[in-house]
């Protein structure tokens, strides 16, 4: 049975062992399960503690008729659905059977007559937790969008911490995930490398469904970071990668993922990858080679100097397509090194602009 975790546990430097559990911050819409199923009962249970929303669980028939009649989402066990059905409700929205895959199909058959949607556990816990939390399934969540260097030295980073400022100035909610072990952290490029908060050596056992973790991160220009340690950094698992940019995605308008030069892939989340390359002939050529391992279901090109390959022969040589060209700043690298954030101002601010809003593509911004 997969884990979902309402909390998760992790290891300090001396090795003794911190248990947290952290609560949402957002005012939660009441949900109701139908069920006397304890199995079912503590999925849903485990999910809405997760999230921080309350979650009531009727298991008197006796109860259904004034459960139906309140504006909330309902679950509906596999366990009642023959008792919902012979009452004969009126039809209402926000309905969903709730059951594992041993009864897959009979939930299936059910939800028409209901105008139900299924949700079968333990595999859509992600969706149960969102029901739960007032919201319909994949709504009201985050643009995840990833930026990978597609050759050496192209300042993949330095781009990723770009547009995070660029979306603040735009009054858009954004977090920062550095998946670089050994790129030194990336709160380095914002100056923040002593503000206080957890680094990935925090997180690295997250798993599942997890809190918000928002109020326990690092904060730099309004941007919220997830940093990698400079202390023996090791790659993140990918279920904590998973975890994490999940947690992110339900309180931030946009996820912004360095990907870094291991070749960790986060799956399933990531709906956008920005691929950084120059203008060079082997540049262009490493940059078509990395495109095609990437797993995610749209990639766009990003072109900087120097090299003598234009902008649009380099994006029909990689076979993705052009978003923008980022022009050359001379002290930008030095900027980064001082710890003062990369200044956006003329080319290099329309250019973030553009591929800001190529990732954000028509996601709804929650303003501030």
């Amino acid at each position: 049975m997969e884990k979902l975790s309402t909390d998760f546990d992790f290891c300090d430097n001396s090795g003794t062992g911190v248990h947290i559990v952290i609560g949402m911050q957002r005012e939660p819409t009441p949900t109701t399960l139908i069920s006397a199923d304890s199995r079912l009962i503590h999925f849903a249970q485990a999910s809405a503690a997760a999230v921080g929303a309350p979650l009531s669980v009727v298991s008197d028939p006796q109860a259904i008729s004034t459960v139906w009649r309140a504006p909330s989402p309902v679950l509906i066990g596999s366990d009642q659905i023959h008792e919902v059905v012979t009452r004969a409700l009126p039809r209402r929205d926000r309905v969903y059977l709730v059951g594992q895959a041993d009864s897959y199909e009979d939930l299936c058959r059910w939800s028409a007559p209901l105008d139900a949607l299924v949700i079968q556990l333990p595999d859509g816990n992600k969706w149960l937790s969102r029901v739960i939390m007032g919201r319909a399934a994949g709504s009201d969540s985050g643009t995840v969008a990833a930026v990978v260097s597609g050759a050496g030295g192209t300042g993949a980073s330095t781009l990723c911490v770009c547009l995070a400022l660029a979306a603040v100035r735009d009054a858009v909610s954004v977090a920062l995930v550095d998946c670089d072990a050994m790129g030194g952290g990336i709160d380095l490029i914002l100056g923040a490398e002593n503000t206080p908060g957890w680094r990935w050596d925090k997180l690295r056992n997250a798993v599942g469904q997890i809190a918000d973790i928002t109020p326990m991160l690092p904060a730099a220009e309004g941007i919220t970071m997830v940093s990698m340690e400079r202390n023996d950094p090791v790659p993140v698992p990918g279920e904590a990668l998973e975890a994490v940019i999940d947690c992110l995605a339900r309180t931030h308008d946009l996820v912004l993922v360095d990907k870094g030069r291991d070749g960790q892939r986060p799956t399933g989340v990531i709906r956008r990858t920005v691929v950084v390359t120059n203008q060079t002939v082997r540049g262009v050529a490493a940059t078509r080679a990395r495109v095609k391992t990437l797993e995610e279901s749209e990639c766009g090109l990003v072109v900087r100097k120097p090299g003598s390959v234009s902008p649009h022969d380099a994006a029909r040589a990689v076979d993705i397509p052009l978003i923008s060209q980022l022009p050359t700043v001379a002290d930008l690298a030095q900027m980064a090194d001082r710890g003062i954030p990369p200044s956006l101002s003329g080319r290099w601010r329309k250019a973030c602009g553009e591929v800001l809003s190529w990732c954000l593509g028509e996601q709804p911004r929650r303003r501030k």
